[in-house]
């Protein structure tokens, strides 16, 4: 296991060197690298990448499951905003200072799951969540849930002054029916110093090996329709409380364990990426007029520029590892590919290989009338076997909802990914 030294910025108030002075926050999250869909030798790992597509199929479908049961959502968070432009901490960086807390993780394997602290309860206990733009509810073992299934730290209840627990049931359920449940609990949460009190979670008592790990559970930054807990996520109740010097939240992950990954909230950061960022229009056509998701309209994916493979709703995803397309769309990307093969029989449906040894061209995702090309390294999911000239491809064919396509971190490390409510929309800029 090597070391990984990470660290929190923590940017309160920040007094400009112009005379305009932000009253509200905006701050760094630094996340330790994601755990591997490789083996210690970079094989693929069949068992975690299986483990990824159910997470992602879950999430894919919740929007489904949510409307047919007449779930009644959180309420819509007003789009108002404190600041006319988006807040660029890198910029600021330069004219200001900064408190950092320094941190130590260990990294075994290669960017399958980026997380990060959080604190909850009175007085605060320190957890790790995964964060996501896929899914909507923040969820953390608690007292009773088995050391045996669930990833430490556990939150001891009794010890939070602030701690409310309802008799609502939550729940999440994959389909080899793994999962997580407990309760609908409410208490204070608080992070990098962006605090909200009275934050809904699920309190998980129960959980399948697998589900968590290495951190303890998950923090959704999905839209509130999508909450299973019926409750206001973290991030909309920070919009909600004004709290935010911008209404957006942007990630940056850096490849192969290196550090300065992060996640800046109410903020962008410009010394994580070149050139401007492009912004795309969110649409919830796919999803029959209400925005669960953080989707935009994509034509698809192309190989050397090609035709594209055929068009979807993107879905950025920063807690899904690798990228999944409509089946139709996969086999026509790998149509271009010189050498690929469906290995649907012996990987798992979806999935294709082709030729270690293959110069890949540009596979680019199109989305209006940008192209965003794939580091060739990202797009390789591994060899099938030790010492085999046959690798797994990293974009895989799943029909879960044939509208949507989930497209998760092995973009998102290419590409700075910024999440803009105000605006409805998504950006992107090429990432350091």
């Amino acid at each position: 296991m090597l070391p990984l030294a990470v660290s929190i910025a923590v940017l309160a108030t920040l007094g400009l060197a112009s005379p305009i002075e932000h009253t509200s926050g905006a701050k760094v999250v630094a996340l330790p690298a994601r755990r591997a869909i490789f083996n210690g030798d970079k094989v693929f790992d069949r068992e975690a990448a299986s483990l990824d597509r159910l997470q992602r199929s879950q999430k894919v479908q919740s929007w489904k499951e949510r409307k047919a049961s007449g779930f009644t959502p959180a309420p819509i968070v007003a789009r108002s905003t404190p600041s006319a432009e988006t807040y660029d901490i890198g910029h600021l960086r330069r004219r200001t200072s900064s408190g950092t807390v320094a941190l130590t993780d260990d990294y075994d394997g290669i960017d399958e799951l980026y997380y990060g602290p959080v604190s909850i309860g009175t007085p605060a206990q320190g957890s790790t969540v995964d964060f996501d733009t896929g899914s909507s509810d923040l969820w953390v073992p608690v007292t009773g849930c088995s050391t045996s299934t669930c990833v430490a730290p556990i939150f001891k209840t009794a010890s939070s002054s602030t701690y409310k627990v309802s008799s609502t049931a939550f729940s999440i359920t994959y389909a080899d029916g793994t999962g997580a449940s407990g309760k609908v609990a409410t208490d204070t949460v608080t992070l990098a110093g962006l605090t909200v009190a009275g934050q809904g979670f699920g309190a998980i008592t129960k959980e399948s090996n697998g589900v968590a790990g290495p951190m303890a559970g998950l923090l959704g930054l999905g839209f509130p329709a999508n909450a299973a807990s019926g409750k206001t996520p973290f991030f909309f109740n920070l919009i909600a409380n004004g709290a935010l010097t911008s209404n957006i939240f942007s990630f940056y992950m850096a490849r192969n364990g290196g550090t300065g990954s992060e996640l800046c909230i109410g903020c962008t950061d410009s010394s994580k990426y070149t050139g401007t960022i492009t912004y795309h229009t969110l649409s919830a056509a796919a999803t029959d007029g209400t925005q669960y998701y953080w989707n935009t309209p994509a034509s698809g994916f192309t190989y050397n520029g090609g035709a594209s493979t055929g068009s979807f709703s993107a879905i950025i995803d920063s807690g899904t590892t690798l990228i999944y397309i409509p089946t139709a769309a996969a086999k026509n990307l790998y149509a271009s590919i010189p050498g690929s093969k469906d290995a649907s029989s012996t990987l798992g449906s979806g999935t294709y290989t082709y030729p270690c040894s293959t110069t890949l061209g540009s596979i680019a995702l199109v989305i209006g009338s940008n192209s965003y090309a794939l580091n060739a390294s990202d797009f390789n999911a591994g060899p099938v076997s030790s010492g085999s000239s046959t690798c797994v491809g990293g974009i895989f064919g799943d029909d879960s909802d044939p509208g949507l396509a989930t497209i998760g971190d092995e973009f998102i490390k290419n590409w700075y990914s910024v999440f803009d409510y105000t605006n409805n929309r998504v950006g992107f800029a090429q990432a350091i």
